[in-house]
């Protein structure tokens, strides 16, 4: 069986740089494996957001295998509109809980470093970053093992 831990952080969401670039950035220095969310910059006008939840290991090495993570947000706020998988490995996601995305996936070979999934939100008022919540319950190498230890999930300016 699994230890899975939990790891969280509010993260209140204030726009970034574009979300391919900031997946390919390394992890801070004190971390083996970063998880954290990059949301799209937002104009007062816009209704929809673009999270991407990004996970970058220190090491090349370093290969995921599997994953399980929750994105959380205020539902009377935030609606999903819809849920895009990057290529690679099974994936599936989870949306039809109300202020929940639930996404996991597991791939032999390893995925890519950086998005592990992709949602569009619809915001309401326009223009207000939403309040983002990330857990990741499960991180692990292609070998099998937790990389949950030397996770640490943090805020993209």
């Amino acid at each position: 069986m699994l230890f899975a831990a939990v790891f969280a952080l509010q993260i209140a969401a204030t726009g970034s740089a574009s979300m391919a670039a900031g997946c390919a950035t390394p992890p801070a220095k004190a971390a083996d494996v970063e998880a954290f969310v990059a949301v799209n910059p937002l104009r007062q006008t816009d209704t929809l957001a673009t999270v991407t939840v990004c996970v970058v290991a220190r090491s090349a090495a370093v290969r995921i295998g599997s994953y399980h993570g929750e994105l959380l947000f205020d539902s009377s706020a935030v609606r999903v509109v819809r849920v895009e998988k990057p290529a690679g490995g099974m994936r599936v996601e989870n949306a039809t809980q109300p202020g929940r995305v639930n996404f996991a996936g597991a791939a032999p070979e390893g995925f890519a470093p950086g998005a592990l999934v992709r949602v569009v939100l619809r915001i309401r008022p326009r223009g207000n970053a939403p309040a983002l919540q990330l857990t990741m319950r499960e991180l692990n190498a292609v070998d099998g093992k937790s990389l949950l230890s030397g996770l640490v999930t943090t805020v993209r300016p």
